[in-house]
């Protein structure tokens, strides 16, 4: 099947397609489709480890947040990138801002694991709701919800899985009033037209709360392939450093 072969419209703010072939890690275990028994339960432990971003971060349970990840882990958010550790930071903070900044809570849909033996690594994707409840003028609520997949990057090393990249892509997201019967003037097509489509409701609201949004996270755009690429380098070994989405190598 040819990825670039599609009859959606180029300017169709949404447009999905298939990821380029090349960007396809050939040797990887996968969904029990290939690889062995001992490979299911590899897959297992990457599995339950990822799952902790939602289950761990979200209770402020930030020990076993921790243990998800190597000293080394980099971490790249719509609001925060950097070192684990200075996100974990800027988590707790964020939560004792309390409704001046944003309360943010994870839904886990579901995910998949790619595995490279030879290398010790492993790939994982997962669906995410990502949930964030905002307070605007005269305490009005209202809950952005952003559908997206969660990229993590493990490596096991002395027998230990570890995340040692995440970051996000977003497909889509909207705006919910949380009481019905109040809302607030929502930002005009036009105005939203200098974010990215995937998450133009969310980048409008960090923007509101004073955490400029990055700006490179959209399924939808350049960054898709870029970030697909990476996945395959560091499941045939490659070295591979931030941005993943291609732009300004950190330093790190």
């Amino acid at each position: 099947m040819d990825p670039s072969h599609t009859s959606q419209p180029k300017d169709d703010k949404y447009r999905t397609t298939q990821p380029p072939a090349e960007t396809y890690p050939e040797h990887a275990s996968r969904n029990n489709s290939n690889g062995n028994d001992q490979d299911v339960l590899e897959r297992m432990k990457v599995r339950e480890i990822c799952e902790g971003w939602g289950m761990y971060r979200d209770a402020a349970e930030w020990r076993n947040y921790r243990s998800m990840f190597h000293d080394d882990a980099y971490i790249a958010t719509s609001w925060k990138q950097g070192p684990i550790d200075d996100f974990i930071q800027a988590s707790i903070d964020g939560f004792e801002k309390g409704s001046d900044f944003m309360y943010i809570l994870h839904r886990i849909n579901g995910q998949t694991v790619d595995l490279s033996h030879a290398n010790n690594r492993a790939v994982s994707k997962m669906k995410v709701t990502i949930t964030c409840r905002f307070t605007f003028e005269d305490g009005i609520e209202m809950d952005n919800e952003a559908d997206c997949r969660f990229f993590f990057l493990l490596e096991k090393r002395s027998g230990k899985w570890g995340v040692v990249f995440y970051t996000l892509l977003f497909d889509k997201d909207t705006m919910v009033r949380v009481n019905p019967d109040r809302g607030i003037k929502m930002p005009s097509e036009e105005e939203l037209k200098k974010f990215p489509a995937g998450y133009r409701y969310l980048c409008w609201c960090e923007e509101k709360v004073g955490s400029p949004p990055k700006m490179d996270l959209s399924s939808h755009g350049p960054e898709r392939d870029v970030l697909y690429e990476k996945c395959r380098d560091w499941l045939q070994g490659k070295e591979v450093k931030p941005n993943l989405m291609g732009r300004d190598v950190v330093e790190y």
